[in-house]
């Protein structure tokens, strides 16, 4: 017995203490700029995660990444650092790859673009692997986008923490060793919370383990894009202007523009629809100011803002009773009327015929 507890100390790993970093030479030596994949919103080295409902554009708005990345282009108008990519095409036909490329301009002048295609085995471990040996050929690779994430990593329960943590944290390791970004593709939940990155598949360590997480979802016929970040500036929702000709996405205006001006006009048709009660309630009579505020539908701030309005503009007439106004409708606009200039008087004339006897 003695002997087997001996085996298994000799066997054991050596202990050795965690390395240690200085808290005021990394502050001496921070970056004065975010080192960016794409400016402020993707970091050069890291992860990312692009949740979407399927056949919502998660691979078109990915590819538009890539070529735009080797082409030296910007993306949604951030620039970017131009370099080669990967790109992991792991469910569909490859005819949509080609047509998409060529659409969007691909003329490998800068940077290459590397496509996979091949089924991934069961698993992770192996498949990154074989990805190291393969992109050691690659001498400028920027980029890897993995379309999509499950069939890279085969996890047996993707809702499973104790699954999720250490996978993605091979993808991490596998980043930081290459000196590359990795933008994993992922599909949403059908039932939606109203915080868009709560809504993709699996377990919520998907997203805690990503340093930028994506959002694409659905708003009727239009698109929304949103991201929550580790490092840089959220992106605040806003919608995504689409490119029929070319298959490319661009920022349009954010949804709080947009709700702003809605309720703008839903403010704008209330006072319109008040100052017409307004003025329906005195046709007949004079009232207080109570009265009016029976008569009138809507919030009593709104209606008492509106008589305020109307009584400043000299459509109604407010004279104090009381403690409270009296009002009535103010005069009539008058109507002035002005003579025609420079019109001659017209010469009537009668002829008279004589009628023969």
């Amino acid at each position: 017995m003695e002997n087997e507890v001996k085996e298994v100390k000799k066997d054991s790993p050596r202990i050795t203490p965690f390395t240690m970093k200085n808290g005021y030479e990394l502050a001496s030596t921070a970056p004065s700029n975010i080192p960016s994949l794409v400016d402020g919103l993707l970091i050069e080295v890291g992860t990312s995660l692009l949740s979407a409902d399927p056949k919502c554009g998660k691979s078109s708005f990915a590819r538009q990444l890539i070529v735009d990345v080797v082409e030296d282009r910007g993306f949604l108008g951030y620039p970017t650092l131009c370099g080669d990519c990967l790109y992991l095409y792991l469910e569909g036909p490859i005819g949509v790859v080609q047509q998409h490329f060529h659409k969007l301009g691909h003329k490998g002048e800068r940077g290459q673009i590397h496509v996979i295609d091949e089924r991934m085995a069961g698993h992770p471990e192996f498949n990154l692997q074989r990805l190291s040996e393969t992109i050691k050929r690659i001498s400028n690779l920027r980029l890897m986008v993995v379309d999509p994430l499950s069939k890279l990593l085969h996890l047996k329960d993707s809702n499973s923490t104790d699954e999720v943590v250490p996978a993605m944290e091979l993808l991490e390791k596998f980043a930081k060793e290459h000196g590359i970004h990795i933008m994993a593709l992922t599909h949403e939940k059908k039932r939606k919370n109203e915080d868009r990155h709560q809504n993709s598949l699996g377990s919520v360590s998907f997203r805690g383990s990503s340093d930028t997480n994506i959002s694409l979802t659905k708003s009727g016929k239009e698109r929304i894009i949103s991201t929550e970040q580790r490092w840089g500036i959220e992106l605040e929702p806003t919608f995504l202007k689409w490119d029929r000709e070319r298959l490319t996405n661009s920022l349009d205006v954010t949804v709080e523009a947009v709700e702003e001006e809605q309720r703008g006009k839903k403010d704008a048709k209330t006072l319109e629809r008040i100052t017409k009660e307004i003025n329906y309630a005195l046709r007949d009579r004079d009232l207080v100011t109570g009265e009016i505020v029976e008569a009138v539908t809507g919030k009593s701030t709104t209606i008492l803002d509106v008589l305020e309005q109307m009584v400043k503009s000299g459509q109604i007439i407010a004279a104090k009773e009381g403690k409270a106004n009296r009002y009535s409708l103010g005069p009539l606009p008058t109507m002035h009327l002005v003579a025609p200039q420079n019109i001659q008087p017209t010469e009537t004339r009668i002829e008279v015929k004589e009628v023969a006897a």
